[in-house]
């Protein structure tokens, strides 16, 4: 590589560096910002604690607090047929990793490692 092309490439990746510090600096005031501003919310509320605040508003405003569902979706069961282990098999030896073919049939990494070790030959 050209010496010249190194210090234009060293140049840009600066530039791009100290963009990213300065957006990184106004994130940092903002949250602080904010966080102030909160502090403020609470001495000014009487409330002890911000516990003591969240369960008042929640209590005033009638919200319901529930758990998002989409946060944790669990894994469900699959059921290994003859139809999944062809098919994953067949993925696995055309070069797709045990992990991509665990996610994408929702299978467990294990399963996969069975399947292709002939565990599930005596499905029909």
């Amino acid at each position: 590589m050209d010496i010249d092309t190194e210090i234009q490439s060293l140049d840009k990746e600066a530039e791009r560096i100290a963009a990213k510090k300065r957006a990184l600096l106004l994130q940092k005031q903002e949250a602080l910002r904010k966080g102030k501003s909160l502090e403020a919310l609470l001495n000014e509320s009487g409330y002890g604690s911000p516990q003591e605040l969240v369960a008042a508003l929640i209590r005033h405003f009638e919200l319901r607090v529930t758990k998002d569902s989409n946060l944790r979706r669990k894994r469900r069961r699959t059921k290994v047929t003859a139809l999944l282990r062809d098919t994953v098999r067949q993925e696995c030896m055309a070069g797709c990793s045990k992990n991509y073919a665990a996610k994408k049939y929702e299978v467990s990494y294990a399963v996969i490692s069975k399947i292709l070790s002939g565990g599930y030959d005596k499905l029909a």
